[in-house]
């Protein structure tokens, strides 16, 4: 053994100490939830001949690559159900908001206004001519116009509300893009230094943002010959070396923002993933539908009323006079109200002949409760944006109600509603059984995949073990040949002086 083995003997120390600074960055990084563990591979280095034997010889150990331990499958597996689960986890959260907004669960629902408002019609045609039933069935008909006005209104919120967040999920998903693209260039720029080098913690950051901008988009991707993630949408590229293309927004018909590639002008459909799918598909269906839906219940119930108020008559003689205004016929839930010339109680029209004690147009109000004013919600073209509410014209009672029956109506407004109500919390317990099991599916695979690149203390302490071993080792061979050499320079032909 000579000086060849010295240099065997350093490339060793050399090499445990780098896997012992690896061990060393794992155990630093051990509560670093996007650090994926590293190793130092070891690769014997290559060999020399010796040119009297012929014979071939060990150099020593070389640094191949500090590795990360990860599995790309799995990467790609939760990723693209990260995607399904934002869509869903938003839904739920949206219809969850919407349920608050009907607020059925208390008793300040539209349901138990629409109660005592029925109630005081009720009590009305037992007393026509009662003012203070009359001040009381006007007190009801105000506290109905005011709960859907305000349904209307926390609607519109929650759909103004939803815009803001999109424009919010387009800007961090510009920038998630934008920090791929900078990534991108740093890690090509270390690892075109030599073809060991490898820029893993650029790597984890990275992957820690395509984490997050899976759950925003369905986004697919893949790494090119330089080390590049090249981040596509629906096959058009978002992210590709220095090529980056932003998410644009502008404004519809309707004032609210629309997604659209910035390089060609054209709308972007996300097909129901992703978080921002979510928040679209919210704010332009879920939203519109239900207010959609209560405006059919409020246009046609109040078609209804007004049709036979103003064929009755008040204690001072009016005649053909409303009970409800509504202000704009394509959105009565925002414009109902009661019409103010019935603040003089007088004027609530009750009697089809004149006769204080008459009631039978309270009782014709009345009977509307239990008459098919509705089509079976499936029936309905919630999409028509021209949809108009016909406002019941008639010489008679008889006339109204035969007009009412010829509508091909199918139910009436209690069941309507809670069709309506049912609706929501059905579509709200799909969406949240659908974002448990995408929730408890991306569990498994992270669990899989924690095994796989996480932070092992024991498995860290046991290579540290290992590899301080190697290191001492190693450092006792040098010892060994320095003793070696030194004999022999120091005493070779010191023997019989």
């Amino acid at each position: 053994m000579g000086f060849g083995g010295l240099y065997i003997s350093i490339s060793g120390i050399n090499a445990n100490k780098k896997a012992l600074d690896t061990v060393s960055h794992n155990i630093a990084n051990a509560n670093n939830p996007n650090y994926v563990r590293q190793s130092a591979i070891h690769a014997e280095s290559r060999y020399s001949r010796n040119a009297l034997t012929g014979f071939q010889i060990g150099t020593g150990v070389d640094i191949q690559q500090i590795r990360q331990i990860r599995d790309e499958f799995l990467d790609g597996k939760i990723r693209r159900e990260m995607a399904t689960y934002g869509f869903y986890n938003a839904k739920s959260e949206i219809l969850h908001e919407i349920e608050v907004i009907f607020n059925e669960i208390t008793s300040s629902g539209l349901q138990y206004v629409m109660e005592d408002f029925w109630k005081a019609w009720s009590e009305i045609y037992k007393e026509p001519d009662s003012l203070t039933i009359r001040g009381l069935l006007h007190e009801s008909a105000v506290a109905f116009t005011t709960t859907v006005n305000h349904i209307s209104v926390q609607l519109d919120n929650l759909q103004t509300n939803l815009n803001k967040e999109i424009l919010n999920k387009r800007e961090e998903i510009n920038q998630i893009l934008e920090q791929i693209r900078d990534l991108n260039k740093k890690i090509k720029l270390v690892e075109g230094q030599a073809p060991n080098i490898s820029a893993n913690d650029y790597r984890d950051s990275r992957n820690a943002l395509l984490d997050r901008l899976s759950q925003l988009i369905p986004i697919t991707y893949y790494e090119n010959k330089y080390g590049e993630t090249v981040v596509s949408l629906h096959g058009r590229d978002l992210v590709n070396g220095d090529y980056f293309n932003p998410l644009g927004v502008r404004l519809n018909q309707k004032g609210l923002g629309e997604i659209y590639w910035s390089d060609t002008g054209v709308s972007i459909d996300l097909k129901g993933l992703g978080e921002l799918g979510g928040y679209i598909d919210a704010r332009d269906r879920l939203v519109e539908e239900y207010r959609e839906w209560l405006n059919i219940l409020v246009g046609e119930l109040a078609s209804a009323i007004n049709g036979l108020h103003r064929l009755g008559k008040g204690l001072d003689g009016s005649q053909g006079v409303d009970f409800f205004t509504i202000e704009n016929p394509e959105n009565p839930a925002a414009t109902i109200k009661v019409n103010k010339d019935l603040e003089d109680f007088n004027r609530i029209a009750l009697s089809l002949t004149g006769a204080r004690g008459d009631g039978e147009i309270a009782k014709a109000i009345l009977e509307l409760r239990s008459k098919p004013l509705y089509k079976e919600y499936q029936d309905y073209d919630f999409g028509n944006d021209g949809y108009k509410y016909e406002i019941i014209v008639g010489s008679s009672v008889e006339d109204i109600m035969t007009a009412i029956e010829g509508k091909g109506s199918t139910t009436n407004i209690d069941n309507f509603y809670r069709d309506l109500v049912l609706s929501i919390g059905i579509e709200r317990e799909q969406a949240r059984a659908m974002a448990e099991h995408q929730t408890l599916l991306i569990s498994q695979i992270e669990q899989r995949r924690q095994e796989i690149s996480s932070v092992s203390l024991d498995e860290e302490m046991a290579n540290m073990l290992k590899y301080q071993h190697s290191y001492v080792a190693n450092s006792r061979v040098i010892n060994a040949i320095d003793e070696m050499i030194e004999n022999i320079v120091n005493r070779m032909g010191v023997v019989g002086r």
